[in-house]
């Protein structure tokens, strides 16, 4: 007999498609967060459960669902979990330790820009009809030639880092733990005091 595996948020067709090759697979087909009672009502028989940020796993969770082995978290943490509770029962917990790192690096060069060349200006002035053409108005200083500085470098600063190369910025970053010269060289980095 297959397993049975329950995904308690929306996730890719393909995805679904793929485990229902090796699993009995019971997903929320919807866009909307499922309610701790329904997800205990498909899970209380399930040998892996796959979660999300919004969902909690403890102790009382974990006892009303007694063939539970393995919860696969998406996501980078696992404070939402009873690590403990889990252990005790023989359950596994997995995450994914850089699931957005790189998209939150994205989206971070993605405000820069926004906010360096006026861009959410820019659109809703030609948005609103004032716009005749060409004047010289919402000059950005973009970042070519600009200071960023971080606070931590950790996996996403450093993502947002090495992203940034093509921009010829200063990048300075205050850390406890200074990186190794090769890689602040590689990543044009500079470690200051605060």
């Amino acid at each position: 007999m297959k397993p049975k595996i329950v995904i308690t948020s929306w996730v890719h067709p393909t995805v679904i498609n793929r485990l229902s090759e090796h699993c009995i697979v019971v997903a929320n087909d919807t866009k909307e967060r499922l309610s701790r009672e329904e997800i205990l009502k498909r899970a209380c028989d399930a040998d892996v459960i796959m979660t999300f940020m919004t969902d909690s796993i403890d102790e009382a969770f974990v006892e009303a669902c007694p063939r539970l082995r393995l919860i696969a978290c998406a996501l980078k943490g696992y404070d939402n979990y009873d690590v403990e509770a889990c252990t005790k029962r023989g359950i596994w917990i997995t995450n994914v330790p850089d699931l957005l790192t790189i998209p939150t690096a994205e989206l971070t060069i993605g405000l820069l820009i926004g906010l360096t060349r006026k861009i959410l200006q820019g659109d809703e002035f030609v948005r609103s009809g004032r716009f005749e053409g060409w004047r010289p108005a919402l000059y950005g200083a973009g970042l070519t030639g600009r200071t960023l500085g971080f606070i931590g470098m950790g996996a996403v600063a450093q993502a947002i880092a090495a992203r940034l190369q093509g921009y010829e910025m200063n990048l300075n970053y205050v850390d406890i733990k200074p990186l190794h010269p090769e890689f602040e060289g590689r990543l044009g980095l500079r470690r200051v005091g605060m």
